[in-house]
């Protein structure tokens, strides 16, 4: 999907995915082979080595696998990738593939937000430099930016792909709103009229 959506090479190296049947299991093998990394439900940590997914079963086990194998997926390919987008295009992705376009759980609440005039603020979302920073309304906000970018228009695409490009090719793009200012009218417009045409979008 993510070399069919976003125009990315295969990965260049081998994931390592570690499933746990048990939470406690899980959470014993991170404290002694990773001591310093933050508790959560599921991680992608990558060393010097391969990529690894740390995961224990859940009612959540497949969106806990697909989120974090999505940042897996992508650091094999683009090192640098900014914080917001790696997580927004993770959010994106740790949905089941039929429910992408109109079954994330973000939905409701990015439409009912915009029908009050709230744009995400994609510039503040570009300052992020630490998972620490993303709350519920930051991963929020970045999933609908990456939803934006993925379906509104073959415009908004290419720009997404383009800019994926340039980072899998070790160059600095710059930030992806510049792009967008750059190449489309008013990008905050647009993707307010993008969520308000919600019955258009899920055709």
């Amino acid at each position: 999907d993510l070399a069919r959506d976003l125009e990315l090479a295969a990965p260049r190296e081998e994931i390592h995915l570690f499933l746990f049947e048990r939470q406690g299991t899980y959470e014993a093998y991170l404290n002694q082979y990773f001591p310093k990394v933050p508790a959560r439900k599921a991680l992608f940590i990558k060393g010097r080595g391969p990529g690894m997914v740390f995961a224990y079963r859940s009612g959540e086990l497949e969106i806990d696998v697909r989120h974090e194998a999505t940042h897996a997926l992508l650091h094999t390919s683009i090192q640098d990738l900014p914080l917001w987008l790696d997580e927004g295009l993770a959010e994106y992705y740790e949905v089941a593939r039929d429910e992408r376009l109109a079954g994330s759980p973000y939905v409701s609440g990015v439409r009912w937000n915009v029908r009050l005039g709230y744009v995400p603020d994609l510039q503040k979302l570009e300052k992020l430099r630490d998972v620490s920073d993303m709350e519920k309304d930051e991963y929020r906000d970045a999933w609908a930016w990456v939803h934006f970018l993925l379906h509104s228009s073959a415009t908004t695409h290419r720009i997404l792909r383009t800019y994926l490009a340039q980072h899998a090719a070790g160059e600095d793009p710059g930030e992806l709103s510049t792009w967008l200012r750059r190449e489309i009218s008013d990008p905050e417009t647009q993707f307010s009229l993008y969520f308000r045409r919600w019955n258009v979008v899920q055709k």
